[in-house]
């Protein structure tokens, strides 16, 4: 019954009064405070590679690339791998791959970065996704990003807003330093 009159309340338009008095709601932008931060960089040029399993065609990886290309990063091609296994990801590479069981089914796609000891660079890098997922538009592209060290920024329509809905193709503060 309660969830029925939350219903109702929220279609009346919020200009509008009845016996209880709608309060009016604001919807508000969110915006980030400060910049994105990257927290670790590749000393070389990394390759990517493509597990088969994944279902991810080249185009694709080819096109997420292009996007961090025009801010100024650098890659050593997109290679296929049509093993069953393709592993683990080699020094200088990221790798496109699909979930382990550690990923929840509620993430599009997830990285997990590789620095090395000493000098806290990005060695490897490997990309989780889902078969389904590898062709859905800005996905490949975020997951990049973290490939590249990029965290999570909360500015709406950012390309490393943590959330694919209020996400989108800004790349404020992104660019390569290098």
């Amino acid at each position: 019954m309660r969830l029925l009159l939350v219903m109702m309340l929220s279609c009346v338009p919020a200009s509008t009064h009845t016996q209880n008095q709608v309060k009016e709601i604001a919807v508000m932008d969110s915006f980030a405070v400060g910049k994105p931060k990257q927290q670790a960089v590749w000393s070389t040029t990394p390759s990517v590679r493509i597990c088969a399993a994944t279902k991810v065609p080249s185009f694709r990886v080819s096109r997420a690339l292009s996007y961090w290309e025009m801010l100024g990063y650098k890659f050593d091609g997109v290679f296929a791998d049509y093993n069953l296994n393709c592993g683990e990801p080699r020094y200088g590479e990221i790798i496109v791959t699909l979930p382990t069981g550690e990923m929840s089914e509620n993430h599009l796609a997830s990285t997990r970065i590789y620095t090395e000891k000493h000098t806290s660079n990005i060695a490897k890098a490997k990309i989780f996704i889902y078969p389904k997922d590898g062709r859905t538009q800005r996905v490949l592209e975020h997951e990049i990003g973290h490939a590249l060290g990029w965290l999570h920024y909360p500015q709406k329509y950012h390309m490393m807003n943590p959330s694919w809905h209020a996400g989108g193709y800004d790349s404020t503060g992104l660019k390569n330093k290098k």
